[in-house]
């Protein structure tokens, strides 16, 4: 093959495909890119088994065909050379060519014909929705995502789409988010569970606008197609918990308090609190908030502050970790923080919303 395109669309599109490489594979071509000619494009493709990445990029076409390249090598090579067009090309022994105006490289490739496709993934069961609303919906669910890969189950997102509503679930034991969305152009139903790389990978190519994202599901597949990138990754097995067990009903305490002014307080307090297990305690006092610190090695830390209260005075601890992280990522002016006692766990949402709850469990008050 033989191609010629802007050097700035091609380290672009190797730098996007090259995300599916987690790092370095004991099988070769998994390490490398496979660059494919189409009529008055090159598609780019990325697949390390897991996940798998395809973009393209506008080139003129000499020769079709294709070749695999090192993905990291190709992506420095190309990030070195001057701000011109490049050509690129292989011969029947696969030996890739690299030509940018004096610079020429020859870089060793492997056959084309040795790299895996990326599974095809049907169009049964779907849904689309904005840009902007997944990236969202991703950030307020992915922070409660387990790291510990001996629950793998827990180490991705639930996803359930039925009708035109979808429910994205995060649980690590500790906390729980669910965020629920309209969305159109929904087919079928489905259950799937998410890893937390295909999510973060997908985030990091959204933008915050309207322009659609369409999400396709098959059995042990999810495709994600945003603008002129694909994003293959194979779901996580097994059965999600029953998160809906772990969601507070009726609460005997409702606080309502400014999002921004809660997170400056416990952001002051957990300077103290990550001493102790990053421990805060919440107490109320009448339309008060008092929040507390305390560590031996350190000191303590106290703050106040409004807040408009329904039912008893109560006095709890949390984790002043999952608090903020919450409490950064909520998007509204105020928020609701519904209890029922210092040993239940808390349920907070956004202030006239009801399509974001996060379920804290309390830590013992010492």
């Amino acid at each position: 093959m033989r191609a010629t395109c802007a050097r700035k669309d091609l380290h672009h599109g190797v730098q996007v495909a090259s995300r599916a490489i987690a790092g370095r594979s004991a099988w070769p071509i998994l390490n490398n890119v496979l660059i494919r000619t189409e009529e008055g494009h090159l598609r780019l493709t990325a697949f390390d088994l897991e996940l798998g990445i395809e973009c393209t990029i506008p080139a003129a076409i000499a020769e079709e065909g294709a070749l695999t390249v090192p993905a990291r090598l190709l992506a420095e090579v190309l990030s070195t050379l001057p701000e011109a067009d490049v050509e690129i090309s292989a011969d029947e022994q696969s030996a890739v060519e690299l030509k940018c105006q004096k610079s020429d490289y020859n870089l060793l490739g492997l056959p084309a014909d040795e790299f895996r496709q990326l599974p095809e993934i049907p169009d049964d069961r779907k849904f689309t929705i904005t840009q902007g609303a997944l990236r969202d919906i991703i950030k307020q669910t992915i922070l409660s995502v387990s790291t510990d890969e001996s629950r793998a189950i827990l180490t991705g997102v639930l996803l359930e789409l039925k009708e035109n509503e979808i429910k994205f679930v995060g649980a690590d034991g500790y906390r729980l988010a669910l965020r629920t969305a309209t969305v159109d152009g929904a087919a079928g139903e489905a259950s799937c569970i998410v890893p937390r790389r295909a999510l973060d990978e997908i985030s990091r190519m959204l933008d915050d606008d309207d322009s659609p994202v369409v999400v396709s599901i098959a059995e042990s597949q999810i495709k994600f197609v945003v603008g002129g990138i694909v994003l293959v990754s194979r779901l996580i097995e097994g059965q999600f918990p029953n998160y809906e067990r772990a969601i507070p009903g009726e609460c005997e305490r409702k606080l309502t308090m400014p999002t921004d002014d809660l997170l400056q307080r416990v952001r002051r307090a957990s300077i103290v609190a990550r001493e102790n297990a990053n421990r805060v305690i919440m107490k109320t006092e009448e339309d008060r908030m008092i929040i507390t610190a305390e560590s031996g090695d350190v000191g303590k830390a106290y703050e106040e502050l409004e807040v408009v209260k329904e039912g008893d005075d109560i006095e709890i601890a949390f984790n002043s970790k999952y608090l903020l992280e919450f409490l950064t990522v909520v998007g509204s002016e105020g928020i609701v923080m519904e209890l029922t006692g210092p040993l239940n766990s808390g349920k907070m949402a956004p202030v006239g919303r009801d399509d974001y709850t996060y379920v804290l469990m309390p830590m013992q008050i010492v």
